[in-house]
This record gives C-alpha cells, sequence and structure tokens, in this order.
C-alpha cells in the first residue's frame, strides 16, 4: 500500500520497508496489533472503529516516530508542513487514513486471517507450526538485529564523509569495515530513502540532499 502511494505521488518505485530483509513495516505490524487488541470489540461499528482508530493509529505513530529518533537518531517521516500536525510525527490527513484502515482491519482483513490460522491449525502438526513460528521468531530477531547496527554504522559514515554533525552520532567513532562494504550507502539509501536525521543545531536535514549522487529509488517512472 505504501509502494503505490508513493508510486502515485512521487512517480517512484521505492522502499517502504523498515528492516534490512523482507517488506516488513513496523508501524503497521504494530499498529494492527494495538488496533486488534483494543477495538475488536467495536467491530459492529463503522463510527466507534474509525474514530478509535484514529486515536490508536495515530498513538502508535507518534511514539514510533519518537522511539525511532530516540535509539536511532533519524526521522523516519515528518509532517510539519502537514495540516493539524502534532509535532511533526502524525496529522489530520493520516489520522483520518488510520480510520479507515482500523475499519478495513477489524472488517475483513483480520477475519480472514483468522480463518486462515484455524486452517492451518486443522492441517498442519502442533510441531510443524510451533517450528514454523521458533523460525520466523529468530528471523525477525536477526532482521532488527542487524539493521540496528548497520544503521548505527550508516550514520557514522555519513556523518564522516560528509562532515555532518548529526545529533546523537559520534563522528569520531570508526564504523565496522564490514558493514561499510556490506551495507554501503546505495544500499541504505535504497532501503531508506526518505530517511530525516537532526544536526546538533537541531535542522532537518534530508539524506537524499546531501547524498545526491546516489540512487535512492528501484524505478522512476517518466524517465528516459
Amino acid at each position: 500500500m505504501e509502494t503505490v502511494y508513493a508510486i502515485f505521488t512521487k512517480g517512484m518505485l521505492e522502499s517502504r520497508q523498515s528492516f534490512l530483509y523482507g517488506p516488513f513495516c513496523i508501524v503497521y505490524g504494530i499498529a494492527a496489533i494495538a488496533i486488534i487488541v483494543t477495538l475488536s470489540k467495536y467491530k459492529k461499528s463503522n463510527v466507534k472503529l474509525f474514530f478509535y482508530g484514529v486515536i490508536v493509529g495515530c498513538s502508535v505513530e507518534y511514539l514510533a516516530s519518537y522511539i525511532g529518533e530516540l535509539m536511532f537518531h533519524v526521522k523516519w517521516w515528518d509532517y510539519s508542513n502537514d495540516f493539524l500536525n502534532i509535532n511533526g510525527r502524525t496529522c489530520l490527513y493520516y489520522a483520518v487514513l488510520w480510520g479507515f484502515l482500523s475499519i478495513i482491519l477489524i472488517r475483513y482483513v483480520n477475519p480472514a486471517l483468522d480463518k486462515a490460522i484455524d486452517f492451518a491449525i486443522d492441517k498442519v502438526s502442533n510441531n510443524l507450526l510451533k517450528l514454523a513460528i521458533s523460525l520466523i521468531t529468530l528471523f525477525m530477531t536477526f532482521d532488527g538485529l542487524i539493521t540496528c547496527y548497520a544503521l548505527d554504522n550508516f550514520l557514522v559514515r555519513v556523518a564522516n564523509e560528509y562532515n555532518i554533525n548529526i545529533n546523537g552520532i559520534d563522528a569520531k567513532e570508526v564504523g565496522d569495515i564490514y558493514f561499510g562494504e556490506a551495507f554501503s550507502n546505495e544500499k541504505m539509501m535504497m532501503t531508506y530513502p526518505n530517511m530525516i536525521v537532526v544536526n546538533d543545531k537541531g535542522e532537518i536535514i534530508h539524506l537524499e540532499t546531501v547524498l545526491s549522487d546516489v540512487k535512492n529509488y528501484y524505478y522512476k517512472f517518466g524517465s528516459k
């Protein structure tokens, strides 16, 4: 959905994933769990699903933005120029989208997934299901850890190569040579094309403007 949105708004096919491997978006994953846990009891009322979905979705979005900036020293998005935004972390436009997404999730998507899970439980042995869950958990843990380490190395490298004082990043630190090769500037910008950092003066810097020589999209429609 994010990818299609980017195609129509930016004319580009670009990455919208949170981790280095796999089409996973943390905000939607956590928000979906929060919405299912808190709003399933309102599944018969689209009005309640919408308005409570706005609250839950915006809360998760705000916290994800805040924690991302606190832990990784990056901004995944910035809505400072959008109408009725809260600290640039969420805004009215996306609040409305969260409301509609909550209706779709609770009324249609989650019931279908529940049926699929019940079918799998009936057809597949418990041991195989436990093995699948364990493997998925291990993969996601590995994916998350290596993403965090690669991001840290990337920001240290950018701070050094482009002489940027990124808030929370020690430019004197030396990045891991292996990660510099395996997760190059090209790899990181292709994965996170809209990454934003804040310098020591509190100024917002879009890395795509700093690394202007690095391609940050898979395909640009209309380009020759």
